[in-house]
């Protein structure tokens, strides 16, 4: 994979973020027997941002042909403080946002 221009994959969680992780282009394929279909969700999520192409097995020569490969976009760094800081905000509320809005304006 981490030699790969282009990654085409099915649409499950781990191969989505490994390519995702490597800053690779990539192609998901949906299993579109699935009920409740989770890799549906996150795929269409993740296509609606440009970061992926979303097909089917019945699509994918079509929509390859089609793809905009180019203008899919990186995904972005994860913030390592995102969970840290809401962890904050839930356990100590206001008075944690209000040591933030003082620290901020100090410096």
């Amino acid at each position: 994979m981490e030699r790969a221009e282009l990654i085409v994959s099915h649409a499950g969680a781990g191969s989505i973020v490994e390519a995702l992780r490597l800053r690779k282009k990539l192609v998901v394929v949906v299993n579109t027997a699935l009920m409740d279909n989770h890799q549906l969700e996150l795929a269409e999520a993740l296509a609606d941002r440009d970061h992926v192409v979303a097909t089917t097995c019945e699509n994918l020569a079509h929509d390859l042909a089609e793809a905009d490969l180019e203008g899919l976009r990186v995904y972005p760094e994860p913030d390592p403080n995102l969970i840290p800081q809401l962890l904050d905000s839930v356990v100590f509320g206001d008075a944690w946002e209000a040591a933030q809005d003082r620290e901020g304006a100090s410096h």
